[in-house]
């Protein structure tokens, strides 16, 4: 989105460290982020300090949109889970453009209906949905959002496990089912995908 972005004085570089908090859970929203380069985690936590994983983002993608246009506390944590440089701009900033480009409100109002897609799919999953079901329809999503003909998925068991809501046993179980099947593949933490889903 910034990429292409001619209000450049208004974007803000800032690079955070693998591990390295962007924003605390319930901390009042006052920036919009876009990942330029890494990667960004956006997860919830719970007092026993079981994680669950809303999204993962890479360049080009934003976060944390919803509380920033209230006005609200973030519901989640964004943390670097590799060392990234974000775009931000503060909410001010974010509001004036919000009202006065059209292109860029309708590229925010893009943003957060796939978002919301998203996240309806993975609550009907963890509502309705066995284990396995839950961990293909994951993969399928992912592997539609990566670019071109990639069908390698650079995701960890631990991450799989912390966005369907299951044990990371459980997805190693399941995951070495569906290796037996030949309907995916390991190669050194990659995901192959060797058929359709």
């Amino acid at each position: 989105m910034f990429t292409h972005f001619t209000n450049t004085e208004a974007i803000r570089i800032r690079t955070f460290k693998k591990g390295e908090i962007i924003y605390h859970q319930n901390a009042l929203a006052r920036f919009f982020y876009e990942v330029k380069n890494g990667e960004v985690q956006v997860v919830n936590s719970n007092e026993g300090g079981k994680d669950f994983i809303q999204g993962i983002f890479k360049a080009g993608d934003c976060f944390g949109i919803p509380a920033l246009i209230l006005g609200q506390t973030y519901p989640d944590a964004a943390i670097a889970c590799a060392d990234c440089e974000i775009y931000t701009i503060t909410k001010e900033k974010f509001t004036t453009l919000l009202q006065e480009d059209h292109p860029f409100h309708y590229s925010i109002t893009q943003i957060l209906c796939k978002q919301l897609l998203y996240t309806k799919m993975m609550l009907e999953e963890i509502a309705i949905e066995e284990g396995e079901h839950r961990l293909l329809t994951l993969i399928h999503y992912l592997m539609g959002q990566n670019n071109g003909d990639n069908k390698k998925l650079d995701i960890t068991k631990q991450q799989l496990a912390d966005m369907t809501g299951l044990r990371v046993e459980t997805v190693i179980r399941i995951m070495k089912k569906m290796e037996d099947k030949g309907m995916i593949e390991t190669k050194r933490g990659n995901i192959v995908c060797l058929c359709k889903f």
